[in-house]
């Protein structure tokens, strides 16, 4: 547990950098904190095996920690510099490391499950016993290519474990005013194995987890875990312009309430004295992470069309038939 703990301390200690970050307009684009939802990306990726893909999407940088992604690679990535993940070129929302099994993160909603499909249909040829892990939104669930890919995968038999983190909303919309179902009941009625736990206990997260990476090696079928979780801060923010709270005062008072790092250290037991030095060890790690990364320089101009396609781009009208090539 005091290892999740860790992992969960630097994620928050990172989002948190990041905000501060983009409010000094050191951040082009968009970020999305994962501030508040920690648990799910620890507890799930503490189940899968190093040797099996994650696939994420734009609320990445969590998933990326947990799966044991270089910090520095990680936050030079997002603060476009050279050294980054995938040389300062995608940012924020398109982290990816091949290395560690992490395919990448899609900005475009529910395009993530049909990428990961893809792979877990791959990994079905292979027949590696391996288990492919997809994470999406509540909000993923309503779109057609998140339920045309659930439907192909359960006829197929896919090994795809698909994590929904489901924090209510979708963008600053309340999602039963859009949603006359819950995830839950909207994958049950697909006929898929399902779980619903608590997406803010690392502990029942990560039991869930197993149990379902488990049967999905085991029978090579798709299956669900749905963990209910909140944001601490917000859907999104693009430089400093932060967006002023909408959701219910009672309701977000709830949720900081049960704080998932407050959860775990319960758990196990942890003195203040402890988590003070976590936390101050972690904020010491992140920060001299960030002064590096801010004095890192941007990338060349010059290799914009590198690292996209291993041949030439095609003509208008012209196919290409060569292999994508991704950074790392």
């Amino acid at each position: 547990m005091t290892a999740a703990y860790r992992t969960m301390i630097r994620i928050r200690i990172l989002e948190e950098r990041i905000i501060e970050s983009a409010n000094r307009d050191e951040i082009v684009g968009f970020v999305h904190p994962y501030t508040g939802q920690e648990a799910v990306a620890v507890g799930v990726l503490a189940a899968r095996r190093p040797d099996e893909w994650v696939v994420s999407f734009y609320r990445c940088h969590g998933h990326a920690v947990a799966a044991g992604l270089p910090l520095d690679g990680i936050v030079r990535e997002i603060l476009g510099r050279s050294g980054g993940l995938c040389g300062g070129k995608g940012g924020s929302m398109h982290l990816a490391d091949r290395t560690r099994h992490f395919l990448g993160a899609s900005s475009i909603v529910g395009s993530q499950l049909a990428i990961a499909a893809g792979v877990a249909m791959a990994e079905k040829s292979a027949a590696a016993g391996r288990a492919t892990v997809v994470f999406c939104g509540d909000g993923a669930l309503g779109t057609g290519v998140s339920f045309e890919t659930l439907s192909i995968a359960a006829t197929l038999g896919l090994p795809l474990v698909l994590v929904c983190e489901d924090n209510g909303w979708q963008d600053q919309t309340r999602s039963d005013l859009v949603r006359h179902r819950s995830p839950t009941e909207l994958v049950a009625g697909l006929g898929i194995d399902h779980l619903e736990v608590d997406g803010n206990d690392v502990e029942a997260v990560h039991r869930a987890a197993g149990s379902l990476l488990d049967r999905c090696r085991r029978e090579r079928r798709p299956q669900v875990l749905v963990a209910r979780t909140y944001l601490r801060h917000y859907h999104a923010q693009v430089g400093a312009a932060r967006p002023a709270e909408y959701r219910p005062a009672d309701e977000v008072a709830y949720w900081r309430a049960r704080d998932p790092l407050d959860i775990a250290a319960a758990r196990a037991d942890l003195t203040d004295a402890w988590r003070d030095r976590c936390r101050e060890e972690t904020v010491r790690e992140v920060d001299e992470t960030f002064a590096a990364a801010l004095a890192a320089p941007p990338p060349d101009p010059a290799t914009a069309a590198k690292q996209v396609t291993t041949g030439p781009v095609a003509a208008a009208g012209q196919v290409t038939t060569g292999p994508v090539a991704v950074a790392r």
